[in-house]
This record gives structure tokens, sequence and C-alpha cells, in this order.
């Protein structure tokens, strides 16, 4: 019935450039002559947001993370702690002997700051606003909606964003600063911070991210499908986005990533199916059969499919097909 139409590694036509506004048009004009829907992605690669690299440019729209030393007070950390027994004590100087734990927030260098909705607009206006601009009129007869892939708040270290500091001062009238470090060492209060905090990440990037695109696909009468990611585990879900289910009221058409052969996994498809239900929304989509290699048998992708159309997905994306080995 369709297809969304993927900028991947090796691009040679320039993103977002008129040449591949024109190679977009073409698609969605045999598109429509075909009687099948085409549907834009939103990013060039992944995870979605940083607008092909144009948002990196200014360090202020990237992403932050948290790293940690313990042992003697350093100076040059952005925030440090003494240990004292059960306590974590925020110090502004060495304060007695003993050990200490110092926090630096770094800067990423590939990722965006999707909690900020301020980063979030811009790469609305560089991507979406593009589309619309070159269809005009047409726009929403000719393109469908958008695939957002994977965005995600930093996951190859502890994630960290001004937003969450914006966000503790608000609701609760505290300094996050004061109790930061209790995502890395177990003192009195670090269940109850630690809640908070993942709870916190997760209403940003859900406000942030997920409302905001969704509103705007709305606003401009077409749908948003796409996934979250790392789906497969709870565990996984928490490192990326703090648990997947509740973004699925922010697409049109709810989606989970299939990767690999394996069929052990029922969490993602169950979850999915479970909000589709609740949410009334009538389709439930799988990016499917990446990463199963070569060798995969016909026999082999019938019992993915299967599968997962037992737990309750009712449209599959078939993952990938390169139209060019040449990176057109």
């Amino acid at each position: 019935g369709g297809f969304f139409m993927h900028a991947r590694g090796g691009l040679k036509t320039p993103y977002l450039s008129e040449e591949w506004m024109q190679a977009t048009q073409a698609c969605c004009d045999e598109a429509q002559d075909l009687e099948m829907n085409a549907w834009a992605y939103d990013e060039n690669g992944w995870p979605s947001g940083f607008a092909g690299g144009k948002l990196l440019e200014d360090i202020e729209n990237r992403d932050m993370y948290i790293t940690y030393t313990t042992g003697q007070y350093d100076s040059s950390a952005d925030v440090s702690y003494f240990l004292s027994g059960d306590k974590l004590i925020r110090v502004e100087e060495p304060t007695d002997s003993g050990e200490y734990l110092n926090l630096r927030l770094n800067r990423a260098v590939s990722t965006a700051d999707i909690l900020n909705p301020d980063v979030v607009k811009k790469f609305l206006q560089i991507t979406h606003e593009q589309y619309k601009a070159h269809f005009g009129e047409s726009f929403s007869s000719k393109v469908a909606g958008f695939f957002t892939d994977e965005p995600q708040y930093y996951r190859a270290a502890t994630p960290y964003t001004p937003m969450v500091a914006k966000y503790f001062r608000q609701k609760y009238n505290e300094d996050i600063l004061d109790q930061l470090g209790l995502l890395f060492v177990e003192k009195e209060g670090f269940r109850s911070f630690r809640y908070r905090y993942w709870l916190a990440m997760q209403e940003l990037m859900l406000n942030s991210f997920a409302k905001q695109v969704y509103d705007w696909c709305c606003d401009n009468d077409i749908q948003l499908t796409g996934h979250y990611v790392e789906e497969p585990t709870m565990g996984g879900q928490l490192m990326c986005c703090a648990g997947v289910m509740p973004f699925y009221e922010y697409e049109h058409i709810p989606g989970i990533d299939w990767l690999g052969s394996d069929t052990n996994n029922e969490v993602s498809p169950r979850q999915l199916n479970s909000a589709a239900q609740q949410l009334g929304k009538k389709q439930a989509l799988t990016e499917t059969f990446g990463c199963c290699g070569w060798n995969i048998s016909p026999a082999d992708l019938k019992r993915i499919a299967g599968f997962q159309y037992a737990c309750g997905v009712n449209m599959m994306c078939h993952h990938l097909i390169p139209y060019s080995e040449r990176g057109n």
C-alpha cells in the first residue's frame, strides 16, 4: 500500500536540497499514479531530531550526558559531593578527608537535545517545513505523513539536559544539582530521586518531541508513524526514553522495530497492541526483517511475521529495499 522514502548512509544527493525535493516529488507523483501512499522519512539516518547534522552546528542544540569519578575532590568538576555515611552532601570545595563524587556535564557530538522544545521547533523548521514549502497546497495530498525513527535522549551514558533542572525547579522547587549524584551512588533518598528524574526525562521528551511533532502533523493534515527505541526490554526502554508506551498516544499509527529473526520477544508487540487498543488506534505498525541476514528463508520470514501478527501487529514495513547501491 505504500513506502517510506528512507535516507541512509552513503547518500550522494544533498539531504533536503532542491535535488532531494525533486526526487521526493517524483516518488510521490509515481505513488499517486499507482494509488500508493508515499511517506517521508524525517531524518538523514537516525535517531530523528538532528536534522541531518544541521542542528549540531550550534553546540547549544546538542545532547548532554553525565560522567563521574570517585576519590579525591576535583575542582574542575561541574558539581561535587562529599560521601558522608548514608548522606550525599554537595560541596563547593573540599571539606574533609574522605571520598568525593565528582560529576561532569558533557556535550554530545552527534545527537540533538530533543528534550528542549526550542531545539525540536528548529528541527521541524529545517525538515518538515521544507517539505511543506516544496509541495505547497498539494502537500497533504502527496505526502501521507512522516516516519520518525528512534528518537531518544542520550543513550551512550547517563543523559542530562538543562530542561530537567528547570523542571525540578518548577515542579519541586529544588536545585537538581543538590541531588544529581544520587544517580550514581545509593545514598539516602536515591530511590525517590531516580524515580523523579527518569519520570521528568520521559515527560520532557514526551511533550517536547512526541507531542510537538504530532501536533505539527495534525495541524498540517498529515499522519505520523515510526517507532521509538530499544522496545524489546524494559531496561532498554529506560535507557532511551523511560518507557515507550506513553509515546504511542502521539502517533497516528504507533509502531515498533523488530530486528533479527528471533521471536522470543513478546514485550514490544504486546505493549504496542495494548496501547493501540486503549487509544482506539486501528493500525499498529512494525518495521521488520532488518538484520535478519541474507540467508533468511521465506519460511523464517513467515514465522517472524506470524508471531508479530499474533501479538497484535497488523501493518508491516519491510526493511530494507534499496533502489540503488550507488548511494543516490
